[in-house]
């Protein structure tokens, strides 16, 4: 289109040339007392020189008007450029550990620096290595009020780095209080919820940590083990860390349902309902657990519950030996029933089957004192001896257990299998010396 213009431009100044050239004419300008005349040729030539004149002289006054602006631009150009050059040169410092002379170079021109809030993030770090927290935390203050509004994603950075840096720095309790704002400004922020579950975990805030677990699962700030072991761990500390009895029952009804049929957050639990003598709710509790699933923690605790009915429950625990016969917890837990109820004999043969599996300290502690309570003193030092060995070395495989005389004497070898569970009133009898008679009961 622009070439057919000029085409039909220079076509028509041709052809007016022509008319001209045939029929110059002339082009009179009077003013008295003066007068010019000339051909029209001329006329228009020098109406042509004096537009291009006219029209330079404009564009060197507009440039002598606009060229201090220009200047000024110039200079803005030049500072930016530098600006951005000590970003570059204070970062390569700050990776070559050179806190100081980094901070120094991430500082300059940052009012003509497009990354102000990144120089001075970085300028806060590089304070921290220095155990600087006071100009960290004045860097940190300027990058926020370079930032936009609490809810923009720049200011989001600028708080999770104080958090990370307070916590890196052993503030643990800033750290925590940073999290806590931020996460009301973005309760759905992956990196946030990280941030305030390490920290809640960290000071063992456990309710709290539950609850910002609750509310935050469905927006995956950790993956599903992990968010499931935290949780499960926050569980079982609560319940550990209860005061008193309503405490604890406050804080096993505030639990997610999910908690309540896991192993280690029952075994918690229960542990707690037994230090504060609640036995007979202790039992209930971990017979139904038992009765969905088989765990060696939860019928090791079994063996520690005093009901008034010892007896149900030696009962109970036999019911598990025909699927668990060889298991070191139950003949542990059996040996502990079997006291409590008396039978003696019982106790030593399930307690010296514990110990012959070997990988039961607790079972050398309880036979150790079961010997001791028969007056065989003798045997309980051999047998306390070999469970420390057995803590020790964690070899007691090929260990045997040093019977007392009276077994020695009949060659009697240790079973590996549960005993017999035959058991009468008679293994309550008492000796002529008054105490329990120390022979086994089979």
């Amino acid at each position: 289109m622009r070439f057919l213009l000029i085409l039909f431009i220079a076509l028509s100044a041709g052809i007016g040339l022509t008319i001209l050239a045939e029929n110059p004419g002339y082009v009179l300008i009077m003013r008295e007392p003066w007068s010019i005349e000339t051909s029209v040729m001329i006329f228009i030539l020098a109406l042509f020189i004096s537009f291009i004149i006219f029209y330079l002289l404009i564009r060197l006054l507009n440039k002598l008007i606009s060229a201090p602006e220009g200047v000024r631009r110039w200079q803005r150009l030049r500072s930016k450029d530098q600006a951005i050059e000590y970003t570059r040169k204070g970062l390569v410092e700050t990776i070559k550990g050179n806190w100081t002379q980094a901070e120094k170079l991430l500082t300059k021109k940052l009012e003509d620096n497009p990354l102000a809030e990144l120089n001075l993030l970085s300028a806060a770090w590089n304070a921290q290595q220095e155990e600087d927290f006071q100009k960290r935390d004045d860097y940190l203050d300027e990058a926020s009020k370079l930032g936009s509004p609490p809810s923009d994603d720049t200011e989001m950075a600028i708080g999770i780095a104080q958090c990370t840096m307070q916590h890196l720095a052993g503030q643990t309790e800033q750290a925590l209080a940073t999290a806590r704002s931020l996460s009301e400004v973005a309760p759905t922020n992956p990196a946030i919820m990280r941030s305030l579950i390490k920290l809640l975990t960290q000071t063992e805030q456990w309710q709290e940590l539950l609850s910002v677990i609750a509310s935050t699962s469905r927006h995956h700030p950790l993956n599903e083990n992990d968010l499931s072991t935290i949780q499960t761990l926050a569980a079982t500390k609560l319940l550990a860390s209860s005061n008193n009895i309503s405490v604890l029952e406050q804080n096993w009804q505030i639990l997610p349902r999910s908690s309540h049929k896991q192993v280690t957050v029952i075994a918690s639990y229960c542990r707690t309902l037994l230090r504060f003598d609640k036995h007979n709710e202790a039992e209930t509790q971990l017979r139904s657990a038992l009765k969905k699933q088989w765990s060696e923690e939860l019928i090791e605790i079994y063996g520690q519950v005093k009901t008034d009915d010892p007896g149900a429950q030696l009962k109970y625990a036999e019911s598990l030996l025909a699927e668990h016969p060889t298991d070191s917890q139950l003949m542990l837990c059996m040996g502990r029933l079997a006291i409590q109820n008396q039978l003696w004999g019982m106790a030593r043969s399930f307690l010296e089957v514990a110990v012959q599996n070997g990988d039961n300290n607790e079972a050398f502690l309880e036979l150790a004192r079961l010997h001791e309570s028969l007056d065989e003193n003798d045997s309980a030092l051999k047998i306390y001896k070999r469970g420390l060995e057995n803590c020790l070395n964690n070899q007691s495989q090929d260990l045997t257990l040093q019977q007392n005389p009276r077994l020695e004497s009949q060659g009697a070898e240790l079973e590996t299998h549960a005993p017999s569970l035959a058991y009468s009133n008679e293994s309550k009898l008492k000796c002529p010396c008054c105490r329990p008679c120390s022979g086994k009961v089979f």
